[in-house]
């Protein structure tokens, strides 16, 4: 830690000393757009100053200009993605042209060039391996290119499907922004832009799993992943940098419209559990198109996108509810329980009880959305140029609603409706000085509907039947307004960047009253004798709000022609919620005293000033035809976290009533009268005030080669350590040694803050070829051990409470995401055959067969995750009276893999385990086991008919789990329960359950494309 802090110091004190030297404005980041720099020389190695270097864009118009330095470099930065011609032009020497120069999201490509002596024009085509050498940052990540989420299969077409395809990705099951994990952090670690605006769903980083195109794959130019090490403008999490970048339009006039098929009658059936019923009736479609073109030609263009998803897929629904003649019988004797009479559906068939019957039917989930983007773009001037981009998309996800895994006619509804919106100015006010200014609008909804038929706020459990669900309204709506700045100012060998973002945040979120009824026996319900009966109150939205400043300043300083450095900082501020009406009512022991709620109004605690982030990185080319890159990097990455997280003093408003007939012997439907005379009381949850902000220590070291035909390897060690994660626990437990509670007034509280701590290490092989001449390979290597000590990142879905909250640390162990060996590739071929291609390029009957084919194809492969084996105990039998995520103990000598060998069947052996003795704790490491691995490949070919010139029609069928290999989820892992050990479900298990995304059975899915 003393050298850490030491590193630190001596990255502030280098940083300060450039900022001096050179000083300059403040920005925010590059990380939508590229940059190109370069030396400039003779062909002796002398550089040569003042040449005039021109970038242009041949789709728009865009010209870029500028002169090399007097040390020979030259820098264009804020390039929008695309393909340039580059030329040098000097007097005395021949003119450079460098044609297809693929400026790429988020990279400043080095480009330097040789000038010969004489008059006349030299071309050069740049060799696309080129593109990938990183020298400007030790980042651990890839690129997506346009050509991947056009042409790789991808189950639902969701384009985050993708993100799994770069080094440090893992799809734990599912393809969203909710199942792929990187480097080790939790997934509300990742930070989403898309044009650089914050494109996260607020509430949470990732979207819902139901949401699949919040950004449509036609709207996207193509988007970078920077797993680790990102740099201090584009870094502003602990996890990965996702950003994308969306599609403009151009000169020429460009469209498409497209229609995605499938249905069960291609699907094979799921491998758990086994069953012999029909596949469930299965329709997916999803369309769309796009259309871009100029308004005015090189001034003003625009792109229109739309894509729809639409989904009926079969739901078998089973359950128990009252027979006919005991439905009579209850409404004769207690009419007023007709309402809930109401709620069960009538029975399929008798059952050996009288009074019960069987319910089976056939339900449906019900999926609908639309998504869309439009973009212009101006051209003002050489100088001035300006966007505006919309996005809207709708997800409504309707499905029959389990209730103790059984299902009646209640349903639930999903929605969320993300909206996306950017407008920006850049200006160049000379070739050295450009500055980019952003405003940004961005929205992210989460509303849950449960859908009974009774009409009440309550759920119905009748001992004997399947319980009827509550009607219960959950709303989560969050907005974000981003003000952004951005200067870029070059200086001989030093590009200096920088800026500030302001961003407001809303949060509001509210539910309406829910609650249960119990009738112990179908005597007592035919009576309405209610045995208890809760209920927790309205909760109004509230309405959180904070604004929060962000900066950054960093020098890319080429020290030789073949080293560079990068030295940034970045500081966040994220500040603390209040409630907009003051209504909240924070609780903490620590600093509000034995009382524990602090205040209705009171502050939701401290906010954190110093969060200042150093970031280096060099790259050396040890010889200088640059070949081959040697990198090193570190940072620090401070980062807010779950803003759901943050919302506990809004749940101390709701009081929660509970009524009994021990206290209530005549307790009855409807509750209303028996709940004026009881007092409601609130159920504390508890909030750290004085919480620290997260922060992540990363490092690593690289080398980049570039390979014949196109391809770069990259080796690279990566390391890092989470500080202040999230940490779920409990307070006010009982004192083992005196058997008491601290806080006697109150009983077990739950508790957030931020303590626990994690490390990561690991080892990466890529290998790519972008695509170039009908060909592109990507495969990616990593091993990886993440340990934490119950959380890897900031937000509950990666948090537990220990068994022992007194002992946070006797949970350490490898993270439940820890998946040791982790591939993935990706592949597209053109076949060499057909038109512009090298055989059958003539008219005739072989080409009309065998030309214009193409075969795309996934792969993904991991080993297993660890399971965390647990028990069920009463709060009585443990030490602290905290029965949450309690571990059995190990019985000496017993293997946990079963005697026979690791099968579906019996994963895990019982006889390992032993229910601990009253007043202890069980002695079972956490995550003692691991889950199996997973693999698939999914497998496209598509076949394209030209129409005219310009138009073609594409037929493709694509195969996802071509070789329908089982991937089965984590083995059931309470130990004492029926089905211990065993597994029952595939990885895609993500509530809603889908059928797309990785982890399904096999899939067969056809398409056809018109474009021009």
């Amino acid at each position: 830690m003393q050298l850490i802090q030491l590193f630190t110091r001596a990255s502030l004190l280098a940083i300060t000393i450039c900022v001096l030297v050179h000083p300059t404005g403040i920005a925010v980041a590059q990380v939508d757009r590229a940059g190109l720099d370069g030396t400039v020389t003779d062909s002796s190695g002398k550089v040569i100053p003042d040449v005039h270097v021109v970038a242009e864009m041949p789709d728009t118009g865009l010209r870029r200009e500028t002169v090399s330095s007097p040390t020979g470099t030259y820098d264009i930065p804020e390039l929008p993605v695309g393909i340039y011609t580059i030329t040098f032009n000097h007097p005395g020497f021949k003119t450079l042209t460098f044609v297809d120069v693929k400026q790429v999201i988020g990279r400043t490509r080095t480009l330097d060039a040789t000038l010969q002596v004489a008059g006349g024009e030299e071309r050069v085509e740049v060799s696309t391996s080129s593109e990938q050498m990183d020298k400007s940052s030790d980042a651990l990540g890839g690129r997506i290119e346009k050509v991947q989420a056009e042409q790789l299969p991808i189950n639902g077409r969701n384009w985050t499907t993708l993100s799994a395809l770069v080094p440090a990705a893992v799809d734990t099951g599912g393809s969203n922004q909710r199942s792929i994990r990187f480097a080790g952090r939790g997934r509300d670690d990742d930070n989403y832009t898309y044009d650089g605006i914050d494109a996260t769903n607020i509430i949470n980083q990732p979207q819902q799993p139901y949401v699949r195109l919040a950004i449509p794959l036609d709207a996207i130019e193509e988007f970078r992943i920077d797993a680790m090490l990102a740099t201090a403008e584009s870094g502003a999490t602990g996890g990965p940098q996702l950003a994308v970048t969306s599609s403009s339009g151009s000169n020429r006039w460009h469209g498409n419209a497209f229609e995605y098929l499938r249905n069960n009658v291609f699907d094979a059936q799921q491998p758990v559990p086994v069953t012999t019923a029909p596949q469930p009736p299965l329709r997916l479609n999803q369309f769309g198109g796009a259309m871009s073109g100029p308004i005015v030609p090189d001034k003003t263009f625009f792109f229109l996108a739309y894509e729809g998803y639409r989904q009926r897929w079969g739901f078998p629904l089973l359950g128990y509810v009252p027979s006919s003649a005991f439905r009579a019988r209850v409404l004769a004797d207690s009419p007023e329980l007709g309402p809930i009479m109401n709620g069960y559906p009538l029975g399929t068939a008798p059952t050996s009880d009288p009074d019960i019957d069987q319910f089976s039917s056939e339900g449906t989930q019900v999926v609908s959305e639309n998504s869309a983007m439009i973009r212009f773009d101006q051209r003002f001037s050489e100088k001035t140029t300006a966007f505006v981009r919309f996005n809207y998309d709708r997800a409504v996800n309707t499905q029959p609603l389990a209730s103790s895994g059984n299902y009646l006619e209640d349903l639930q509804q999903l929605t969320s409706t993300p909206v996306n919106g950017a407008i920006e100015l850049l200006h160049i006010f000379n070739p050295s000085l450009v500055n980019e200014a952003k405003f940004g609008y961005n929205r992210g909804t989460a509303n849950t509907y449960d859908l009974n038929h009774t009409g009440t706020p309550y759920a119905v459990s009748v001992s004997g039947f399947t319980t009827l669900n509550n009607n219960r309204i959950s709303t989560g709506v969050g907005n974000s307004f981003s003000w952004i700045d951005n200067l870029t100012w070059i200086k001989g060998r030093h590009t200096v960047k920088g800026g500030v973002e302001i961003r407001r945040i809303q949060l509001n979120q509210g539910n309406t009253e829910s609650g249960t009824i119990t009738y112990a026996s179908t005597a007592a319900f035919d009576t309405n004798s209610v045995s208890s009966a809760t209920l927790n109150g309205n909760l109004p939205v509230n309405g959180l709000r904070k604004t929060q400043f962000y900066g950054y300043i960093q020098d890319e300083f080429k020290w030789t022609q073949n080293f560079s450095m990068n030295l940034g900082m970045r500081y966040s501020f994220f500040n603390v919620f209040h409630e907009v009406q003051g209504r909240a009512n924070p609780f903490d022991f620590a600093t509000c005293g034995p009382q524990g709620f602090c205040g209705v109004g009171a502050s939701f605690g401290q906010p954190n000033y110093g969060n200042f982030d150093p970031r280096v990185a060099f790259a050396w080319a040890p010889n200088n035809n640059g070949r081959t890159l040697i990198r090193a990097g570190f940072g620090m990455y401070h980062e807010d976290g779950q803003l759901d997280d943050q919302n506990l003093p809004i749940s101390n408003e709701v009081f929660a009533y509970s009524l009994s007939n021990k206290t209530i012997p005549d307790l009855s439907f409807p509750l209303t009268p028996f709940l004026s005379d009881t007092t409601g009381i609130v159920s504390p949850r508890a909030q750290d005030r004085r919480r620290k902000d997260t922060y992540v220590e990363q490092w690593g070291l690289s080398v980049q080669r570039q390979l014949p035909a196109d391809f770069v390897a990259t080796v690279s060690y990566v390391g890092s350590r989470g500080v202040y994660l999230l940490t779920l626990s409990e307070v006010n437990v009982v004192n083992p040694a005196t058997g008491l509670r601290p806080y006697p007034d109150f009983g077990q509280v739950s508790w957030r803050g931020n303590k626990d701590d994690s490390s990561y290490n690991g080892f990466s092989v890529a290998v790519k070829r972008t695509f170039s001449r009908g060909l592109l390979i990507s495969t990616n290597y990593m091993w990886s051990h993440q340990i934490d000590d119950g959380s890897n990142g900031s937000g509950d879905g990666d948090s537990l409470v220990p068994q022992n909250v007194a002992c946070p640390t006797c949970e350490r162990a490898s993270g439940i995401w820890d998946a040791r060996h982790v591939l993935n590739a990706n592949a597209i071929y053109q076949l060499p055959f057909g038109p512009g291609r090298p055989y059958l390029n003539q008219p005739g009957i072989l080409r009309s067969i065998a030309g214009d084919w193409q075969l795309t194809s996934v792969a993904l492969a991991r080993t297993g995750f660890p399971v965390n084996v647990l028990v069920n105990r009463s709060a009585a039998s443990t030490p602290d009276g905290n029965s949450t995520n309690q571990r059995p103990d190990l019985v000496p000598g017993v293997s946990v893999t079963p005697p026979g060998g690791k099968s579906i069947g019996e994963w895990i052996n019982p006889a390992a385990f032993a229910v601990p003795a009253n007043g202890t704790w069980g002695d079972a490491p956490r995550n003692i086991a691991r889950g199996p691995g997973a693999w698939q490949i999914d497998f496209g070919v598509a076949r394209s008919i030209r129409l005219s010139e310009r138009a073609h029609l594409e037929f493709r069928s694509e195969f996802f789990n071509i070789f329908n290999h089982p991937q089965y989820g984590l083995p059931n892992a309470t130990f004492g329960v029926p089905g211990f050990g065993s597994i029952t479900q595939t990885v895609n298990t993500t509530t809603p359950v889908s059928p797309v995304g990785s982890g399904t059975p096999r899939q067969i899915q056809f398409a056809l494309r018109l474009a021009f």
